[in-house]
């Protein structure tokens, strides 16, 4: 076996690992917000374009108004650096404490994906799509792995809603851009949805930025329904950011049935 994803619980020696993805995760879309903040604050662009305008007809020189018009969303993108920034770094020290925010009890956990990756195959062969592991299957294996390298590309949290009776949220879903369309994911997803399977959950909520795309379709197609949204105001009530919270509600067949197959059941394409 050249490549396999082991998704297992979270362990301490992970901890500088995961604090490199969820940032990195977080800056990832920096520019996606910023691209689609400016896109849809159509009154401000007006605003600046009328400006430079009048800038141009009273004689001030063109690379002068460039430099004017450049101005507004120049200081909207540091703003929102900075916004970003300090998201990350708040979720930065959550992992420092994540032993004792989500694996203290059995009404949460904190689970990542580990890639084990041959070290003597090319770009095309990492490329291709990995079998998925459990712990257990891992340790029944007895797969040699000291020729591969091994890097934390996801992760995924469950904690209880203390909102809602009998519900949980997802927290903390990041997978690494290079392991994208892999189906990581879905299986982090999945294993969410079992353990709240498990432990007697019947919602399960995210809440996911507009702007994280990729992330509203994947959890649209594991069955989440649009459950609420909210509009978070970033500096003023004219920059806002709408945020989707998805809900879904665990279906049973019989009393402790839940309505999913096993998330590790699934075909993989082995390597050439």
């Amino acid at each position: 076996m050249y490549n396999f994803i082991l998704i297992r619980a979270y362990r301490q020696e992970d901890e500088p690992f995961c604090k490199e993805l969820l940032k990195t995760g977080v800056m990832a879309s920096l520019n996606a917000t910023f691209i689609g903040f400016l896109s849809e604050e159509i009154a401000l662009i007006i605003a600046v374009l009328i400006c430079t305008t009048i800038l141009i007809l009273i004689g001030i020189p063109i690379l002068y108004c460039l430099m004017v018009m450049s101005i507004p969303a120049f200081a909207i993108y540091i703003f929102l650096y900075t916004t970003f920034f300090y998201k990350a770094r708040q979720i930065q020290k959550e992992v420092s404490a994540i032993p004792r925010i989500y694996m203290s009890d059995n009404t949460s956990h904190f689970w990542v994906a580990e890639a084990y990756e041959f070290y003597l195959l090319n770009r095309r062969q990492r490329d291709e799509r990995c079998t998925f592991m459990t712990e257990e299957e891992f340790k029944e294996s007895n797969i040699d792995v000291s020729r591969h390298f091994k890097k934390i590309v996801g992760t995924i949290a469950l904690c209880k809603n203390k909102k809602l009776q009998n519900s949980a949220w997802i927290k903390r879903f990041s997978v690494h851009k290079d392991y994208r369309r892999k189906n990581i994911g879905i299986h982090l997803v999945n294993l969410a949805l079992q353990f709240s399977n498990e432990h007697g959950y019947k919602r399960i909520n995210v809440i996911i930025s507009e702007y994280r795309v990729g992330a509203i379709k994947l959890f649209i197609k594991k069955g989440f329904e649009l459950y609420l949204l909210h509009n978070k105001s970033l500096f003023t009530s004219l920059m806002t950011i709408e945020f989707h919270e998805l809900t879904y509600r665990i279906k049973y067949y019989r009393d402790n049935e839940l309505l999913l197959t096993n998330p590790f059941n699934v075909q993989s394409i082995p390597n050439n």
